[in-house]
């Protein structure tokens, strides 16, 4: 009764060989799916309990080209199966062609990755220098962006263009690309210059232009800090490499300021004694630098202040401050030293 279904023809092929099209490509997906479950779980499994990680880095650069690439062999055998004229056969052989060279620039990108986070950035980890930390990323995606442009140029050429010509027409066009692209450009001899010159590194404080914040990452053309409010602020190289930036991290030590107000009714010899308790607790905190300066200073409104500068570990800056200051005030709490507030004296005369 269906016969005439079975029999008749679309497109110049009959329905079971439309059929057999639509199943192998149903079935290739089917068996993607069911090999990307497989490398998930007991692949991943096994690997994990491997000493060698050859396993892991094939397991990371396979995992999903595989099934990209199977698909795409379900596709192909699909199309096998259909009449299609020679002049479509062409086209469908470009097209495969091209689907191949990004499966296989997606395995070298994915190999990058792998040998990198695998092999690459423990070795960077053990080493005392940060530089190869902030090399890393930027050597990285440069590779990565060069396995793209050489994909590309096969895909271009794969449709019978010639590569010298396209290059060539790149050379001119790349004129006015670099015209309209200057910045960029700047901000990428920027990011060469912060990366050959060193004058601060990722995990190094800056101060630029009033932005304060640890570096988190250099790239060709930012520099990403995080400042004191916990945002990330990005500044594009160019400007970085033309500013003043003071790197607070190269300083071997902080430098810290304050001054202690007494009140006037301070003698001369508590005066003497509140200098030498400051100087004492300096000098014993294991994170401060002997001999600071404490001086009877001037002579205020409400106060008689005395200067104190002394200098903190860099790393250790902002917790020293705290306890230095509740040194200072258990310590003159204990000797009857009073700290100065804004304080009126009024006079009436008598008539």
């Amino acid at each position: 009764m269906l016969e005439w279904l079975f029999a008749a023809n679309y497109f110049g092929n009959s329905l079971y060989q439309i059929a057999l099209f639509f199943a192998s490509i149903v079935l290739s997906i089917v068996l993607g799916k069911i090999v990307y479950y497989l490398i998930k779980t007991r692949a991943r499994q096994a690997a994990k309990k491997s000493k060698s990680k050859v396993d892991d880095l094939l397991l990371h650069t396979i995992e999903k080209p595989l099934v990209f690439f199977l698909i795409i062999i379900g596709i192909g055998l699909g199309l096998r199966a259909l009449t299609i004229p020679a002049s479509m056969l062409q086209t469908i052989d470009a097209i495969s062609g091209v689907l191949i060279t990004i499966g296989a620039a997606w395995v070298a990108v994915n190999l990058i990755d792998a040998g990198i986070k695998l092999y690459i950035m423990p070795l960077a980890e053990a080493t005392d220098t940060r530089l190869d930390d902030q090399l890393i990323p930027v050597a990285s995606k440069t590779v990565k962006w060069l396995i793209i442009i050489f994909a590309l140029l096969l895909i271009v050429s794969s449709f019978g263009y010639d590569i010298t010509a396209v290059l060539a027409g790149l050379g001119i066009g790349g004129l006015a690309i670099a015209f309209a692209a200057q910045e960029t450009i700047s901000d990428m001899f920027g990011g060469l210059s912060i990366l050959l010159s060193k004058p601060f590194m990722v995990g190094d404080w800056l101060d630029f232009e009033g932005i304060v914040g640890v570096v988190e990452r250099v790239s060709l053309r930012h520099t990403t800090i995080r400042n004191l409010d916990k945002r990330q602020v990005v500044i594009p190289n160019s400007k970085i490499s033309k500013g003043v930036v003071v790197n607070i991290s190269s300083a071997p030590a902080r430098k810290i300021l304050m001054n202690l107000g007494l009140t006037y009714e301070t003698p001369v010899k508590k005066i003497n004694k509140a200098i030498k308790l400051v100087t004492d607790i300096i000098n014993k905190h294991p994170d401060c630098e002997n001999d600071p300066i404490v001086q009877f200073s001037e002579f205020k409104d409400f106060s008689l202040n005395l200067l104190v500068i002394y200098y903190a570990d860099n790393a250790k800056w902002f917790g020293v401050r705290p306890e230095i200051n509740m040194a200072i005030k258990e310590a003159f709490d204990k000797n009857k030293i009073d700290f100065a507030y804004p304080t009126q004296m009024i006079y009436t005369a008598k008539a």
